[in-house]
Order: structure tokens, then C-alpha cells, then sequence
């Protein structure tokens, strides 16, 4: 019973590393290729990102696509 729900939590932890983890790859990659912000505010949000992992994930998704909305255009 024990090896079973060790078991279980070791794969509900593993996936949560593997979407941690792709969340931040997508975090890093859509941070590098904005060209809309400077570069120290990109190391910024880098250092950010990797100190806090969690609230810094959050907080750029947040924070950065309010700003990036309101430069479109619209006709």
C-alpha cells in the first residue's frame, strides 16, 4: 500500500516538473523574442523568472501580456 501511493506521488511530482519546466522554456523563449521591451528589462524578467520560479512565471505572464495588448492595433 505504502510503494503505491509513494508511487503515485512520485509521478504526480515528476509531471509537475516536466510542465514546470516547459511553462519556463515558453516563459524564456517568448521573453527573448520581444522586441517591444529593452534588454535590461529582459534580464529583468530573466532573473525574475529563474529566482522566483513559480511567482515569477506568473507574475511575467501576467504583467507582460497586459502591456504587449494594449500596442495592437486596431482598425
Amino acid at each position: 500500500m505504502l510503494i503505491i501511493l509513494l508511487s503515485t506521488l512520485l509521478n504526480i511530482v515528476l509531471i509537475t516538473i516536466l510542465i514546470w519546466l516547459i511553462v519556463l522554456i515558453i516563459a524564456i523563449v517568448t521573453l527573448s523574442r520581444r522586441h517591444d521591451i529593452a534588454v535590461p528589462v529582459k534580464i529583468f524578467w530573466a532573473a525574475v523568472i529563474f529566482f522566483a520560479p513559480v511567482v515569477g512565471l506568473i507574475l511575467y505572464f501576467v504583467f507582460s501580456f497586459r502591456k504587449r495588448d494594449n500596442n495592437i492595433r486596431r482598425y
